[in-house]
C-alpha cells in the first residue's frame, strides 16, 4: 500500500510541478515595461525611447502623357472585296 501511495505522490508531483513552475514564471514576463504609442524598450537602460521615424513614402510614378494603353485607332477604306485598314 505504501507503494501505491508513494507512486501517487511522485505522479501528483510530475503533473503538478510544470504549473506551479508557470505560476511563478509568469508574473515576471507581465511585469515587462508597457511603451506608448511611437516608444519602443530599450533594454540596455531599461526605458522607453523613441522609436525612429519610417522612411518615407516612395515617389509616385510619373504621369503618362502617351496612348492609352490597349486603345486604337483605325480607318478602313470603303472599297468592296478589297480590305484596306490603317491603324495606330
Amino acid at each position: 500500500m505504501a507503494t501505491k501511495i508513494r507512486r501517487f505522490a511522485i505522479g501528483g508531483a510530475a503533473v503538478f510541478a510544470p504549473l506551479a513552475i508557470a505560476a511563478l514564471v509568469s508574473p515576471t514576463v507581465s511585469r515587462a515595461a508597457e511603451c506608448g504609442a511611437g516608444t519602443v524598450f530599450d533594454a540596455a537602460s531599461n526605458t522607453c525611447v523613441v522609436a525612429e521615424a519610417p522612411p518615407p513614402p516612395p515617389a509616385p510614378p510619373p504621369p503618362w502623357n502617351g496612348p492609352t494603353p490597349y486603345l486604337s485607332v483605325s480607318i478602313c477604306a470603303p472599297i468592296p472585296f478589297v480590305a484596306l485598314c490603317a491603324g495606330i
